[in-house]
């Protein structure tokens, strides 16, 4: 329980706005007024139990009557003690966000439900709050297992002796597992999308694990593809799960603060990097670190309720009845993962091979371009919540991931100033793009969907890996191979911009009406 005591002199008008029920991020209704004191009580916010209590001081209202006056045109002054008690309904998270609580509780009183800058653009309840502070504890290690490959791929070439061509075969095979993960996705839209969540945790730790022991690139290779089938259903699942549990008007923002935490996750194995350099084996350390994490995956997956869509979803839905929407969203994912998967794969490969970069300044420049791309990814989500997706998916799609062309084709400061622009402009493909894995398809089968859309991008980043690791050692650059791919994204921009619509204020049973027959206890704005 966290609790805020301030002390201090108001006017009437200050204490009038006082003992007014707060509507910003807690909705507050009035419980009692007794003796000068006035307590206020949870209607609605992120909160599992929450108080606020307003003494007036009588005595100090006299003093200030019998000192100034009224006649005068002095208004008297009243001494206040408020008293607010809260605890979150935040797991893990909640001691950060405790912190922009306080400071809302002091400062912030919109009056008209506006939520500060640093909160959804919903009100959350406390159910909602508490399941995407579980998700984006599941997408923390998802980021986690999906970066390691790529960023300690190039080490471990270095032990087995393989060239640049293998490590290109390597990176496409172990993408096939998304693909493998289609089968998976099945059991979250018949099973439930809990099950799929904690068995694809477990199983991607594990292979993590035994990758650790790999003696050669073709064990290494087949326990990744076994991690990265097992991730890829987790990352999915995760985000059909969040998609389901949060209201209208928010979903772009959730996606973000997903994409945050899995690049939070996936940053942890950079600030691990420089343990590769140590010796030529200690790239095993990096993927035996997950292990770690069961710890903390066991009472996540003992709390983690069922998606209360899934519990109330529909009659069952055909898939071959989407096979429109699924076949263009996902060859928008592929064409983006033609370009993208080759920029995550060999962006190593390529600072340390063109540049000679070191493990440690590899990690300092991944760290220092990624991470303003955070909160670049966390402003795209708000404002294509506000202002619109597809303005997001152009600037994104032109100057950020032209930005990456410049990347792969400058040297010196340029390259830096490239993949910091780069990064932040293009972190908005992850919101703007991933709510229409979630809003085009019924619950009955979304979890499939958004698989299979996700995979083709998979398909694509398989397919320009193995492009552009032969294309590398052909041409003997990366800069013209970059340059070439980037008409992909380019075309899938346009087609997404022409095509999609803007969905953001509607709840997801206004867009399937199957959905909404099955809801029989009222709006799931209420719900959730």
């Amino acid at each position: 329980m966290t609790r805020l005591v301030r002390t201090f002199m108001a006017d009437t008008g200050e204490v009038e706005d006082l003992l007014r029920p707060r509507d910003d991020i807690v909705a507050e209704a009035p419980a009692a007024t007794l003796d000068g004191s006035h307590r206020f009580e949870l209607a609605e916010g992120p909160f599992t139990s929450y108080s606020r209590l307003v003494e007036l001081s009588p005595a100090a209202a006299q003093e200030a009557s019998r000192t100034h006056g009224t006649a005068g045109g002095v208004a008297p002054r009243y001494r206040v003690t408020e008293t607010v008690e809260w605890h979150l309904a935040v797991p893990w998270f909640g001691p950060l966000f405790n912190v922009a609580v306080r400071r809302a509780m002091r400062t912030g009183r919109s009056g008209d439900g506006t939520q500060p800058v640093w909160a959804p653009p919903r009100r959350f309840t406390p159910r909602a709050a508490t399941v995407m502070a579980m998700l984006a504890a599941a997408a923390m290690l998802s980021g986690y297992l999906a970066n390691a490959p790529s960023e300690l791929h190039t080490y471990a070439a270095d032990e087995f002796g393989a060239d640049q061509a293998a490590q290109g075969v390597l990176g496409a095979v172990v993408r096939i597992g998304t693909l493998l993960a289609i089968g998976v996705s099945v059991l979250a839209d018949r099973h439930g999308r809990r099950r799929v969540v904690a068995g694809a945790m477990v199983v991607g730790i594990t292979a993590a694990a035994l990758a650790a022991l790999a003696p050669n690139m073709v064990w290494l290779g087949a326990f990744l593809l076994i991690g990265r089938t097992a991730n890829a259903a987790l990352g999915a699942t995760v985000v059909v799960m969040a998609l389901e549990e949060i209201p209208a008007g928010c979903r772009a923002w959730c996606l973000s603060v997903l994409a945050m935490s899995a690049a939070l996750g996936a940053g942890v194995v950079v600030w691990l990097q420089p343990v590769s350099d140590l010796a030529p084996w200690a790239w095993r350390l990096l993927f035996a670190f997950p292990l770690v994490a069961l710890a903390a995956a066991r009472p996540l997956l003992r709390r983690l309720p069922e998606s209360r869509r899934f519990e109330r979803r529909g009659r069952d839905v055909a898939l071959r009845g989407y096979w429109r929407p699924i076949a263009l969203l996902g060859a928008i994912y592929l064409a983006f993962g033609l370009f993208l998967g080759p920029i995550d794969w060999f962006r190593n490969e390529y600072l340390r091979d063109e540049h000679g970069f070191s493990a440690a300044l590899v990690s300092l420049f991944v760290l220092g371009t990624a991470t303003p791309a955070g909160l670049a990814v966390y402003a795209a989500g708000r404002l294509a919540d506000s202002r619109g997706r597809r303005i997001i998916l152009a600037v994104a799609s032109v100057l950020g991931l032209g930005s990456l062309v410049a990347l792969f084709n400058v040297s010196g400061a340029a390259l830096w100033l490239a993949g910091l622009i780069g990064a932040m402009l293009s972190a908005g493909l992850l919101p703007a793009l991933g709510v229409y894995r979630g809003e085009l398809f019924p619950t009955a089968l979304r979890a499939r969907a958004a698989t299979i859309t996700g995979a083709m991008g998979v398909v694509g980043a398989a397919i320009g890996v193995l492009v552009a690791g032969r294309l590398r050692t052909a041409w003997g650059s990366f800069g013209d191979v970059i340059a070439l791919l980037w008409a992909g994204p380019l075309l899938a921009a346009a087609v997404a911009v022409l095509w999609l619509t803007e969905r953001s204020g509607q709840e997801l049973e206004e867009l399937h009406p199957a959905d909404a027959a099955a809801d029989s206890e009222g709006s799931w704005s209420q719900g959730l």
